[in-house]
């Protein structure tokens, strides 16, 4: 070997190795903090209300117009939320869909205490918007989930947290366009959850705390299959969640389901076995009222990362570490036979949580998703996600 040129050997592989491991060492994505209201509400949505090309936000009573976020005050609720965070307004969904085909996007709302959806209908002008009632009333609607249930590749559903499960849609009736309600099932159960391909059947299938629901051929008319589930507690029961997600976390072939307990401690993953049982790992319990959950490709690596966020004051300050700092999180997947989960705080201590849910979407069109909350501390809050430089104005 001549020894003359080792070094070159040498510095040539170095070379190699930095070009091909950088990538995988850059450093996570960065969020910077951009608050656009101050009301106290616990629901937010995302879309473009006035057709002008921009994403939007709402939440509570007002819809935040892009790109200064001038507040729109689109409607009023009775109940109200004290300076302490106590107390509630009835309305924990601001799910943004197009009802009556008008070509504007209207907000969808679950309510508690009217115990039915309410749709408020997007005028087009500066208004209150006009609200209808859809379906029946069917109990306590704790929160609700757009979703993807009729495979379409769009989540252009709604999926209620109530006792029974029910799905709904958009749909002509009577020449009428409007939200119709699909039953899945009667039986009671927990609060919570979502939607995703439990059996690799390629169906979209319907997940509870207390079973999924295997969906048919025609899940419009079909009969759903109950299996049985047990999600949310650190004992093995079923409890009370917030978003149940579904994604292959440990790339074997089967999907496994992401849980919270939404008034306690813990953020779960249940990996799926062969023979259909279910063991669960944590992600995290250092705190607790985890009742917003998102997977999303945060730091675009290919695979889907966890967003979650601590409530304020749930219950009025009766679940566990209720007055604990509140605070916003994204966990980095390393997804394989052995997932590892990498905490990254996004805020903590700044009174900064999440309600009953969160968006993460590419708000400002620069291709990274970024995130917004909001909650009874007042909001929303725009965490806009710094990973890739922003195009000149």
């Amino acid at each position: 070997m001549n020894n003359k040129r080792q070094p070159y050997r040498v510095l040539l592989a170095l070379t190699c190795l930095i070009y091909l491991v950088g990538p995988l060492m850059a450093a996570p994505p960065t969020f910077k903090k951009i608050r656009i209201g101050e009301h106290r509400s616990e629901a937010c949505g995302v879309a473009d209300f006035n057709n002008d090309g921009k994403l939007d936000i709402v939440a509570g009573e007002y819809w935040y117009e892009a790109p200064s976020w001038t507040p729109h005050q689109f409607r009023n609720f009775e109940r109200q939320v004290g300076d302490d965070g106590k107390g509630y307004r009835d309305d924990f969904m601001n799910a943004p869909i197009d009802v009556n085909g008008d070509g504007r996007m209207d907000v969808v709302t679950c309510c508690w205490f009217a115990k039915q959806l309410r749709v408020y209908h997007n005028t087009g002008g500066t208004d209150a918007w006009p609200m209808t009632a859809a379906g029946t009333q069917n109990g306590n609607h704790e929160t609700g989930h757009l979703c993807d249930v009729d495979g379409d590749g769009k989540a252009n559903e709604i999926l209620p947290d109530t006792k029974q499960t029910s799905w709904f849609e958009s749909a002509m009736v009577d020449g009428k366009q409007q939200l119709v309600e699909h039953k899945v099932s009667d039986k009671a159960m927990p609060f919570g959850g979502g939607v995703g391909d439990i059996n690799g059947d390629g169906r979209p299938d319907i997940v509870r705390p207390k079973a999924w629901f295997e969906a048919p051929a025609d899940p419009r008319n079909g009969t759903w299959t109950e299996h049985p589930l047990s999600l949310g507690g650190k004992d093995g029961k079923p409890g009370h969640t917030a978003q149940l997600l579904v994604y292959d976390i440990n790339k074997d072939g089967r999907n496994d389901i992401v849980a919270s307990a939404a008034h306690h401690h813990g953020i779960f993953w249940y990996e799926q076995q062969a023979d259909n049982t279910w063991t669960q790992h944590t992600i995290d319990d250092s705190w607790s009222q985890a009742h917003s959950l998102s997977l999303n490709d945060i730091d675009q690596d290919g695979d889907l990362d966890l967003v979650a966020g601590k409530r304020f004051m749930a219950h009025n300050g009766n679940d566990p570490d209720a007055h604990g700092a509140l605070g916003v999180y994204w966990y980095e997947l390393e997804r394989s036979a052995t997932p590892v989960w990498h905490k990254h705080v996004i805020s903590y201590d700044e009174g900064i949580g999440s309600g009953v849910n969160l968006c993460v979407v590419d708000l400002d069109n620069d291709t990274d998703l970024d995130i917004v909350v909001t909650g009874k501390w007042g909001g929303p809050v725009w965490f806009e996600n710094q990973a890739v430089a922003k195009p000149a104005k």
